[in-house]
């Protein structure tokens, strides 16, 4: 019977999202994310030879298995916008000091040190990038297309509960190798590389194209601050951007351009969005796109996978997506739905926990 590690199983799907998602390198997404991934595709590999052949080192695994988690942390706050270059430089050496004081305690027999070292690792690391991931405010993606937020946000939680779900096997195989002589060892790394298959390919399946890493480029005119100003006069101003200069049809847009459009500072805008339409920056700007759509889908026979793009969505999954949310149909359905009754029929309105009136309904607030 052929031999065959399912950590290879798991580098060879690594591969192919690594392939997927090289479409996308001149198109604002960062080389060092596919970096990474080939990382763990690697490290997949190197793992499925220890375990299942017993040919690669323990300090080769352990050294590269260390790098991992700083790594995919500076990737993603590199594709979020947050990090500089100096600050990518210092992470780099981190990790290269890291690599020197691993190889030198496992030259000086210190071993059960390094499984130590390596679940503080994942676990410190997998819990920042939670936080972050977990924040409430955007303001550290004012300057990314609202199509990219939501996708980002959830990378930052799925790499976290990846990390964090490796230290957890990591002290089960220290605690396995210590007490039971490393008996069930290979099973956990087996069921963990099982499980990190399922939860990649859930996801991958799921979101698709859906991220949209497109650069963008910022307005020119400065924000004017006006802490005087209140929420519900910078809707009004964000509502008549909307609405007359149909700014939501750019794919394209951030949350920095909108605030520089109205002329006010953009966490203001943020937070007046919340307060008064309970609901985050991409769920508003999404509104203005759906009720547009509707008003396509009523008064013209363009078809749908025209209209996606016309009213500013990147994919046609996350306009039909979005479009359920806010009317509770599908585009079809709602174009039929109107012409069966031959007059046009309103998109839907909703009040927020303000009691304002909303343009669409929100089940979510930022």
């Amino acid at each position: 019977m052929i031999f065959f590690p399912l950590p290879f199983l798991t580098a060879f799907f690594l591969i192919y999202i690594l392939l997927h998602l090289s479409r996308y390198v001149g198109r604002g997404l960062p080389t060092l994310v596919l970096i990474t991934i080939a990382a763990y595709a690697l490290q997949s590999v190197l793992l499925g030879l220890h375990w299942g052949l017993g040919t690669i080192p323990p300090n080769v695994i352990i050294s590269f298995a260390n790098i991992l988690p700083p790594l995919t942390w500076l990737a993603l706050n590199q594709m979020a916008g947050r990090i500089d270059y100096k600050k990518r430089l210092l992470v780099v050496a981190g990790i290269v000091l890291l690599l020197v004081a691993l190889n030198t305690a496992f030259a000086l027999g210190y071993t059960s040190q390094l499984d130590l070292i390596a679940i503080a690792n994942y676990t410190i690391f997998g819990a920042h990038l939670m936080w972050l991931g977990s924040r409430r405010d955007l303001d550290w993606f004012s300057s990314r297309p609202l199509n990219a937020i939501l996708p980002i946000q959830r990378a930052f939680l799925i790499a976290a509960t990846l990390l964090i779900i490796s230290a957890c096997v990591d002290a089960l195989v220290m605690a396995d190798i210590q007490m039971n002589d490393s008996q069930i060892s290979s099973a956990l790394i087996g069921y963990s590389n099982l499980t990190l298959l399922v939860i990649l390919s859930f996801v991958f399946l799921r979101s698709g194209t859906n991220t949209s890493f497109k650069a963008t480029s910022a307005r020119v005119v400065a924000p004017v601050s006006d802490d005087q100003i209140s929420a519900q006069d910078i809707l009004d101003r964000l509502d008549a951007e909307m609405s007359e200069n149909h700014l939501y049809r750019s794919e394209s847009l951030t949350l920095d351009q909108i605030a520089r459009r109205i002329r006010i500072p953009y966490r203001q805008v943020s937070v007046a969005v919340n307060s008064v339409r309970a609901m985050n920056i991409p769920q508003y700007v999404n509104s203005f796109r759906i009720q547009d759509a509707c008003r396509i889908l009523e008064e013209t026979d363009t078809p749908v996978t025209e209209i996606v793009f016309e009213v500013g969505f990147t994919t046609k999954s996350n306009f039909n997506r979005e479009f359920h949310r806010v009317t509770g149909f599908t585009p079809s359905a709602w174009r039929a739905r109107a012409r069966s009754r031959n007059v046009p029929q309103r998109a839907p309105q909703a009040t927020g926990k303000s009691g304002k009136k909303n343009h669409f309904h929100s089940d979510q607030t930022a």
